[in-house]
């Protein structure tokens, strides 16, 4: 699939996805609303009952009829809390009884508290939060309430009369409210318990969808790692074939010079194409020993052959044997060692020495005029610091994660004019992590590059 084609689908599917998303939670929206309205009509219903009764109570232990509340007694001063007119006294006891069953009838199973307004300290009094499950009061099936097998009204009345000192006045923190006087407060501290069991399937298909786009989102981004890796090993391919076709084409050339029975004749020409040969083989022998190198690191672990280092030695020699393989390129590298003549690790001299050489290689390669390279050792407490200090192109910061990526090379759009497969950072960083060191890019100011590795001491 094309590119463009790729990326059509996939907006396409992301916006379907997202719209299905939307949907889902416009409907849960809609639930959650809609049950909420249900939860302020069941409270106001079971709240007038209570006031209803309230007052035939009082009519009927003080022989007189109590003046009737407004018509619409209940006020919701907030989502959780609301206020009751009576217009009358409040007995306590039996408010709180009256509240548990009309809440019951009303399956309105929540935890609440009420309070009841005292016109003389001008207090909300009576606080107490009721768990109505823990409590044992149920309905007659005459539809009178008993309360441990007796008459409601005369269990309470008798209480409340007889034993009104066994009744402690406590204080609650409920709001008052200066439209009535004589009136009570409820309040639900969580009504999560009332949406809950009713949202308990749209709270499933949710998370189940939320689950499906989560494997979507994973897919989505398998897809472009894939094409991003396709892309990769494509320009792999390409180096590759360019890596190779100049020394084969240089060695045909020589070759075919060489079969010249007359070039036997001019020595120094044959000496030159001979010589020509023989450089094109080494270049084209270190890039398949480069690559069956890396082959044999990803099927196999490397196993090192740790060994003790002096650094004050090591890196002067690896240093010279680098300079020994280029050829006669120009080039200047420098080494400063201020952590004295007794620096020494532990590692892998050979990977070692060829971590060195990559680095040195690629300072050299990435570098538009004569390359100067400063190497400098350092120490702390507990690490040796080597540092590559270049003068070349540079690399960009939002690159400089993923040059130790295998195959990656800093795009340079249709210019090719460095070699290589994007395999030696790569090395680089895999023998690092083996030794546990770190590496790190910054920028040499005002141009380059700097290789910060980090070895940490034994």
């Amino acid at each position: 699939m094309k590119r463009n084609s790729t990326r059509f689908v996939t907006i396409l599917a992301t916006i379907s996805v997202l719209g299905i998303l939307l949907i889902q939670f416009f409907f849960l929206k809609n639930s959650f609303d809609l049950y909420e309205k249900q939860f302020h009509e069941l409270a106001t219903s079971a709240l007038k009952n209570v006031a209803n009764h309230l007052i035939e109570y009082n009519n009927k232990t003080k022989g007189y009829a109590s003046k009737n509340p407004e018509a619409n007694n209940v006020d919701r001063i907030s989502n959780n809390y609301y206020i009751v007119n009576i217009n009358d006294v409040i007995d306590p006891n039996l408010l709180e009884f009256y509240l548990i069953d009309e809440f019951k009838k009303h399956n309105l199973k929540l935890d609440f508290e009420y309070g009841i307004y005292d016109c003389e300290s001008e207090k909300m009094l009576h606080g107490k939060m009721i768990t109505p499950d823990s409590l044992n009061i149920t309905s007659s099936p005459s539809g009178t309430i008993t309360h441990s097998g007796c008459s409601a009204e005369d269990d309470l009345y008798e209480k409340h009369y007889t034993h009104a000192s066994d009744q402690p006045t406590r204080k609650c923190n409920l709001p008052k409210c200066d439209k009535y006087t004589y009136y009570f407060g409820v309040h639900f501290p969580d009504r999560s318990q009332f949406y809950n069991s009713r949202l308990k399937i749209w709270y499933v298909m949710t998370s189940f969808l939320i689950l499906v786009i989560s494997f979507f989102g994973y897919t989505v981004y398998i897809i472009f790692k894939q094409r991003q890796l396709s892309e990769i090993q494509k320009n792999f391919i390409n180096n590759l074939t360019h890596e190779f076709k100049t020394p084969i084409a240089s060695i045909g050339l020589s070759a075919k010079v060489l079969e010249n029975p007359s070039i036997s004749e001019q020595p120094e020409r044959l000496h030159e194409y001979a010589k020509i040969i023989s450089q094109q083989n080494k270049r084209l022998s270190a890039q398949v020993e480069k690559l069956l190198q890396m082959a044999s690191i990803e099927r196999t672990k490397l196993q090192l052959n740790i060994q003790k280092i002096e650094l004050c030695t090591f890196i002067p020699d690896t240093i010279q044997e680098f300079k020994n393989s280029q050829n006669g390129n120009k080039y200047q590298i420098n080494f400063s060692n201020q952590a004295g003549e007794k620096a020494s690790i532990k590692a892998d001299p050979l990977h070692f020495s060829n971590l060195i050489f990559n680095i040195l290689d690629n300072a050299i390669k990435y570098c538009h005029e004569e390359p100067t390279i400063q190497l400098t050792l350092n120490e702390t407490s507990k690490a040796f610091i080597l540092s590559f200090a270049d003068n070349g192109i540079g690399i960009p910061k939002n690159y400089r994660k993923k040059i130790f990526n295998r195959f990656f090379r800093v795009p340079t759009g249709n210019i090719h004019d460095v070699k290589g497969f994007g395999l030696g950072l790569d090395y680089v960083k895999k023998i690092i992590d083996l030794h546990h060191w770190h590496i790190q890019v910054t920028d040499n100011s005002p141009k380059g590059t700097i290789f910060i590795l980090k070895i940490r001491k034994n």
